[in-house]
């Protein structure tokens, strides 16, 4: 287990805001506060695509998966590694999934990346069980969610404090049990006086995991979070007003690995797992505070301010590969070539390590993480010679750092256990990269009968400076670039709508980059048609995202060589991004006691790089031009149906993604190769078994099919075979 050091207070505290409605009169205010994307009409108006998912779609199917909550989201792209979505690879309209760190990822409005800045790569990601909504936002939508505005960003929405000024007591228990050992355990209260409110929640999540070592070690994780959260309202104050406090503590130890499996061994069993991984472990603690305040200087003027802390420590101890020239990656996919032969047997452990070279590179890889700062926001609402007119505006005030100590231990397969060798410990890595970064932005709202436009302006400044401790240097960056945006929104008629945006991308460079990496910059457009009325909501949407640089990250999970090139960027010039996304939803009414609601789900993509080059990127390789870029399917498709009634509920959920490419290009490791075609079902059911309690049942893919989603970072890997689980909800 690693070790943390934090101020006991608090740990003790574990104090965390609520984001629910704190007092009638303050209503619509809060629900700005506590909701970016706000509450739906029959006809959204918005300029900007954006989608919501809402506490009664995250109950429906009760995923722990952040993967499966957002494959009903169209515009969404995913890279599954380990089945359960303890790692995340999420994109959003072309940018890279690669440990979603080209996307803005927040909770409560507040990034929650280890280091936004200095190391966006989400190796922390919360429990999806303690949400009660999940926003996502896309092309200009997102311009106010910086630093990366390429695709867009992501915010989910904690669990609210439910009693508020009642002198109440409310709370819930979930329980539940499934294949592999799963075993859930999630519960909250919540307790309101006059002025003081809050909430306690604890939740649990573990597995035995699905894969198998032929020595039976562990393969499973284990995850948990604690919260308490409190909320004041001062009753001597000419203002509307309320104080929030947020805090907690996460922890995860999961036996998760990088080294997958060669294709014959995949097709065979995709649940088998080599012996040189049986000593492979994550385990990482996370800390978080937060101190929220908001007040209403009148009816039309309000200010929102937020200081946050954030601490995160993990090590991965992993299997890396060997003390020879060649990559695991190599070894995997070509198995059956020369040597690769050799040393095949030594991962699976049918033949012991022999020479120096066959000595397996066992990385312990340590980092510690943080993120703090203050960002205030303001919300100002007016008429303009007959146009309502509300501006938004922001500063933030952000630090983050990442500490990197990395050691490569040498060990040697000895009758299908690892054992130490003689050779001592190899320090790779020890350095430490940091960000100073003042943001600001502002987006301003003009409505005028059929007519809604928003233009805004981002603005970053960033300071960024690397330390190496090895090879003793000590290199700085400064950036500071403006993005603009702008949004049209106009209604055809009382159930339909055009709309229009534009905004420029930006993902900044990490400390410690060499000069001839470019930041990456895109301009991104927009337009779409979109209907709604009390029975059923839809649109279609084309974006074209026009990159003059997208960048190239080396993370551990890339896989290839850059294992030996961690946080190193590369430019891939000019590339395009483009295609179409289409939502439909209704609800039919099947009689009088049975509903049919439907959603649907559509994304089509196609990208080319418009320039020729030659990278060292794992993922490029030799580039012509119209290559297109890996991990990005041409076809998306999610279909989710259900019966409703008063009692009880059955819904099916489809998903289905066309195969992907591995690699762009050729002269790499994975040229040519794909993942497979996916088609998923996920089929869930409740019964209320009275006005407290609740039974259901959910099957995580019903039909038993693994598909090989991915061979990153070594080898074919699986997505999570069938799963059924059982559980029951008890509120009070």
């Amino acid at each position: 287990m690693c070790k943390f050091v934090v101020k006991p207070v608090l740990v003790g505290l574990l104090i965390t805001l609520s984001f629910q409605t704190l007092a009638e009169k303050a209503e619509d205010k809060q629900i700005e506060v506590v909701s970016i994307f706000g509450q739906r009409t029959n006809l959204e108006t918005a300029t900007g695509s954006a989608a919501l998912i809402n506490k009664e779609q995250l109950e429906q199917f009760e995923f722990d998966d952040i993967h499966r909550v957002l494959q009903t989201v169209s515009g969404v792209y995913i890279r599954e590694e380990d089945g359960f979505g303890l790692r995340p690879n999420i994109g959003l309209r072309g940018a890279t999934t690669e440990r979603s760190s080209k996307i803005a990822i927040m909770e409560d409005g507040v990034l929650i990346a280890p280091a936004p800045y200095a190391a966006p790569a989400a190796y922390y990601f919360p429990l999806v069980s303690r949400m009660s909504q999940v926003e996502v936002f896309k092309g200009p939508s997102a311009i106010k969610y910086g630093p990366n505005t390429v695709g867009g960003a992501i915010n989910m929405i904690s669990r609210p404090i439910e009693e508020q000024y009642t002198n109440g007591t409310s709370g819930e228990l979930d329980v539940a049990l499934g294949e592999f050992n799963y075993q859930k355990a999630h519960g909250y209260i919540s307790q309101g006086f006059e002025q003081l409110s809050y909430a306690l929640e604890g939740a649990h999540v573990s597995s035995d995991g699905f894969k198998k070592l032929d020595n039976d070690a562990e393969t499973g994780f284990e995850k948990s979070e604690v919260l308490l959260k409190a909320s004041y309202v001062p009753n001597q104050s000419q203002y509307e007003q309320f104080w929030l406090v947020k805090a907690g503590v996460s922890s995860e130890e999961s036996h998760e690995t990088y080294l997958g499996l060669t294709d014959d061994d995949f097709e065979s069993n995709p649940n088998h797992r080599y012996l040189a991984s049986q000593d492979d472990l994550m385990d990482w603690e996370h800390y978080q505070f937060q101190l929220s305040h908001f007040i209403e200087l009148n009816s039309d003027l309000s200010i929102f301010t937020q200081a946050y802390h954030r601490e995160f420590d993990r090590d991965w101890d992993k299997f890396n590969g060997f003390g020879s020239n060649r990559t695991a990656q190599t070894i995997l996919t070509s198995p059956e070539t020369g040597l690769n032969q050799l040393f095949m047997q030594v991962i699976d452990g049918a033949r012991d390590s022999l020479t120096s070279q066959e000595q397996i590179q066992f990385t312990i890889s340590d980092r510690r993480y943080l993120s703090q700062g203050v960002e205030t926001k303001l919300s100002y609402l007016f008429d303009l010679n007959d146009w309502q007119t509300s501006v938004d505006a922001g500063v933030r005030v952000h630090q983050d750092r990442v500490e990197r100590d990395h050691k490569v231990r040498y060990l040697n397969m000895r009758s299908g256990e690892l054992e130490r060798a003689a050779e001592p410990d190899e320090v790779t890595t020890l350095n430490q990269d940091t960000a100073n970064a003042l943001a600001a932005y502002t987006s301003v709202k003009f409505v005028k009968d059929q007519l809604t436009a928003t233009v805004g302006l981002r603005y970053e400044h960033i300071k960024g400076e690397a330390l190496d401790y090895l090879h003793q240097t000590n290199s700085k960056n400064t950036s500071d670039v403006f993005l603009p945006g702008f949004g049209l929104f106009y209604q055809l008629s009382a159930e339909s709508g055009i709309l229009f945006g534009v905004n420029k991308g930006f993902v900044p460079n990490s400390p410690g980059q060499d000069s001839s990496i470019t930041p990456e910059e895109s301009w991104n457009y927009e337009f779409g048609y979109r209907y709604g009325d009390s029975a059923i909501q839809g649109e279609v949407i084309s974006f074209f995202n026009d990159y003059t640089n997208l960048k190239g990250v080396c993370t551990q999970s890339s896989g290839g060589d850059c294992i030996n090139n961690i946080d190193q960027e590369f430019n891939g010039g000019e590339v395009y991004v483009y295609g179409l996304e289409a939502n439909l939803s209704t609800e039919l009414p099947l009689n009088n006691a049975i509903t049919l609601p439907i959603k649907l789900a559509y994304t089509h993509t196609r990208s080319e790089f418009q320039t020729e080059f030659e990278s060292n990127f794992s993922q490029w390789g030799k580039i012509q031009q119209g290559d297109e870029l890996p991990y990005l399917p041409e076809h998306q498709l999610s279909i989710t149906a259900s019966f409703n009634t008063d009692l009880w509920q059955i819904g099916l959920m489809t998903k289905y993604v066309s195969a992907m490419l591995e690699a762009a290009g050729s002269n790499n490791e994975l040229e040519g190769f794909k993942t497979d075609e996916v088609l998923q079902l996920d089929l869930s059911a409740n019964y209320l078994l009275n006005r407290q309690a609740k039974l259901y049942f959910k099957v995580d893919n019903l039909t038993d099919e693994q598909f090989l989603v991915s061979r990153r970072p070594f080898g074919a890997r699986g997505g999570k075979p069938r799963q059924l689980t059982v559980g029951v909800k008890y509120k009070f």
